[in-house]
């Protein structure tokens, strides 16, 4: 078998079922895993990010396109999102624009980025979901509530991780070896806690609003397909960060989206349902995403 296929098969094999296993031990023991949650999101995730971009030999240039990327994709998934409720007649439903427009840019991605691109990629893939992060609690709020919490983005540390990390590779400063072997031992920890986190919340998830989910799936991918084209021709990236961008426009729907949508007291039920939908289509596609890119 084709060694590049190999690796394809054996990082697919080991997110998925890691997301397999939690998913089925979550259906068990029915755990809160709220306070593991925010651990992983407040200090896991960030040493993770940082490390991430610290060690990674990538420019600034690569940043800049990989960022400009993110907010293509989630533009066209806004715009295709709007376009297709007034549509089919939902133009109240905003709240569906959630799963089309912000994609899972961490829980996935970054397990397959680092097992099949290693930390070049990983480090894209970390940029790409710091400005995911920062659209879902601007835009995403501003969306789903009328008015943007600019605060509770600027609050994300893996924000943070990120934009110092960036800092530092602009002023060519690197920390002592000894210094970075804190962020990057916990930084280790994050890969399969986001897995084991991820299969917890798809534990908890039900596809209950058949429709509106096909509906949501059929967009989210259909947008992505527009951002990937729009991406290509545009930006023109090359190598490692063509791969890297064409697997982010083509990622399924975020857990986190149902969250908020919960929280703004909207039909979450039918945002969880999309998300749900979107992740076991992905089980297919970004396999052979992955083996058609490389």
């Amino acid at each position: 078998m084709n060694q590049n296929l190999q690796t394809v098969i054996a990082s697919v094999v080991e997110v998925f079922g890691l997301v397999g296993i939690a998913y089925l031990y979550a259906r068990r023991m029915r755990l809160n895993l709220d306070s593991t949650l925010r651990i992983g999101m407040d200090f896991f995730v960030p040493c993770l990010a940082f490390v991430s971009l610290m060690d990674a030999r990538i420019d600034a240039r690569m940043l800049g396109s990989a960022a400009a990327a993110t907010l293509i994709q989630i533009g066209c998934g806004l715009l295709l999102g709007v376009a297709v409720l007034r549509a089919v007649g939902w133009r109240d439903r905003r709240e569906l624009l959630m799963p089309i427009a912000f994609v899972n840019s961490a829980n996935l991605p970054f397990p397959l980025l680092l097992a099949n691109y290693g930390t070049e990629g990983l480090a894209l893939g970390v940029l790409c979901f710091s400005v995911t992060n920062l659209m879902i609690y601007t835009v995403g709020i501003l969306i789903l509530h009328g008015g943007g919490r600019m605060r509770d983005a600027l609050r994300e540390p893996a924000l943070w991780a990120t934009v110092l990390a960036v800092a530092l590779r602009l002023l060519r400063v690197h920390p002592p070896e000894m210094v970075m072997r804190v962020p990057r031992l916990a930084g280790l920890a994050a890969v399969p806690l986001m897995l084991v986190l991820f299969g917890d919340s798809l534990a908890r998830t039900r596809l209950t609003a058949v429709r509106p989910a096909v509906v949501a799936t059929l967009v989210r991918y259909a947008s992505g397909v527009a951002a990937m084209g729009l991406t290509l021709a545009l930006i023109r990236p090359e190598g490692l960060l063509r791969k890297v961008l064409i697997l982010y426009a083509l990622l399924p729907s975020a857990v986190i989206n149902a969250l908020l949508t919960q929280r703004a007291g909207r039909d979450s039920q039918a945002v969880a349902s999309s998300v749900l939908l979107a992740t076991l289509v992905s089980v297919i596609l970004l396999p052979l995403i992955l083996a058609l890119v490389r």
